[in-house]
């Protein structure tokens, strides 16, 4: 459902609800969200707003405000992004919370900036109170630019003869694609999935591109669920890839079969087991790890290029740089890019101990996994250090929308 009418949101407001709407989608937009296979309760996309104030959210006054003002302005130049459910959001109230963002004034009291120009209310899902957090980050991975039997795994750019498919062409055959492969008459077929590609079915392509090359699948797959990565070549530089198409296939979570096989309980099955898992169980053809990887006949293709800024973060399904611990992830189907966010929550966010997180965050990216109103994938940053914090969240607390005022 999606709502009819804009909600009057004011100060007054009490338990506005709001009906999301919310269109699965398995593209991978930018960067792809941390594996969540925990018990998640906020996964809903019928919600709630309670107003409530600035007062009201813990550890509000002991944020870093001007590191929060920093990420919001990055997306005050990004192009304006609509989404499904942007009917709470007054036309134009978000561009001119902008223009007051780049004042001296804001520079200097960036606090004020956000408490006299935006109003918060507590997101509350429709079957639970609480919201679901989990992390995600950039990978460092080694490759080269040559083919070996160190670096065999390839990774492609998008093949020409790949087309996005619009919702009017999906019938038939095509039914649940989301792009297909296009014909020398301009007919329009699935494309290979992913145990096709494997096995060739790109080699006689024209004009298809092998970018780089990794040294396993797991590399490969841990990339591609990422949305991006960095590859550190053999003669130091660094090679980006960042997310470009899809095969259209439907995407699997392999990390939840391996929960339902009883390989591990939810709660701890975080990336590096699942990548582990892989490696241990064979990647070759007919070994248990590469089946288990041909379950996702989903594929994701690259761009790359030579980072001149080795330290350079990536950018988000926005298109704006993704700031650590600043920038989330949040279904863009409901809520717009841009737009502030409060987290209140206990997570092991700086070493494994649960300590309090209590951040102003902005919207700035999307991923697969993302499904709901009150549900964020926070931006960990650059790395394993950072993959190994992100990969441990999976916990739940107080999520809070700013809302611009008029």
């Amino acid at each position: 459902m999606i709502a009819r009418r804009r909600p009057e949101l004011n100060a007054r407001t009490k338990g506005v609800r709001i009906a999301g709407a919310f269109t699965p989608l398995w593209a991978l937009f930018g960067l792809v969200g941390a594996i969540s296979v925990a018990p998640c309760k906020a996964g809903e996309t019928r919600y709630r707003l309670e107003a409530s104030s600035f007062a009201a959210l813990p550890g509000f006054a002991a944020d870093r405000h001007g590191e929060a003002l920093r990420a919001f302005l990055k997306s005050c130049a990004a192009p304006a992004h609509r989404a499904a459910a942007t009917s709470i959001l007054r036309p134009g109230a978000l561009k001119n919370a902008c223009v007051v963002a780049a004042s001296e004034e804001s520079a200097t009291n960036p606090r004020a900036f956000f408490e006299q120009n935006f109003q918060p209310f507590r997101i509350v899902a429709e079957n639970t109170p609480e919201a679901f957090f989990t992390g995600y980050y950039q990978p460092e991975i080694a490759g080269s630019l040559v083919q070996s039997a160190e670096f065999p795994t390839p990774v492609y750019a998008p093949p020409p003869d790949l087309t996005a498919l619009p919702e009017g062409k999906r019938v038939g055959a095509l039914a649940e694609l989301t792009a297909a492969r296009r014909g020398p008459d301009g007919g329009l077929t699935p494309y290979p999935d992913r145990a096709a590609i494997e096995d060739g079915a790109l080699d006689h392509v024209p004009s298809v591109r092998k970018l780089v090359y990794l040294r396993d699948k797991a590399d490969l797959f841990l990339t591609q669920v990422q949305g991006s990565a960095r590859v550190r070549l053999n003669d130091g530089r660094i090679l980006h890839l960042s997310f470009a198409a899809r095969n259209g296939q439907p995407y699997t979570a392999i990390a939840r079969v391996l929960v339902q096989r009883g390989v591990a309980p939810p709660a701890e099955m975080t990336m590096r087991r699942l990548v582990n898992w892989l490696r241990r169980n064979g990647l070759e053809r007919g070994q248990a790890g590469d089946d288990l990887l041909r379950l996702n006949r989903s594929f994701v293709f690259f761009d790359a290029s030579i980072d001149k800024d080795a330290a350079r973060q990536p950018a988000g399904g926005s298109g704006v740089g993704l700031s650590p611990l600043r920038s989330i992830a949040i279904d863009a189907h409901i809520w717009p890019y841009g737009l502030p966010f409060y987290i209140d929550a206990r997570l092991p966010w700086r070493s494994v101990e649960l300590e309090p997180f209590q951040r102003l965050t902005i919207a700035q990216d999307t991923g697969s996994a993302i499904v709901g109103a009150a549900r964020a994938d926070i931006f960990f940053g650059l790395g394993d250090e950072a993959g190994s914090r992100a990969g441990e969240l999976r916990h739940h607390g107080q999520f809070f929308l700013l809302l611009p005022k008029d």
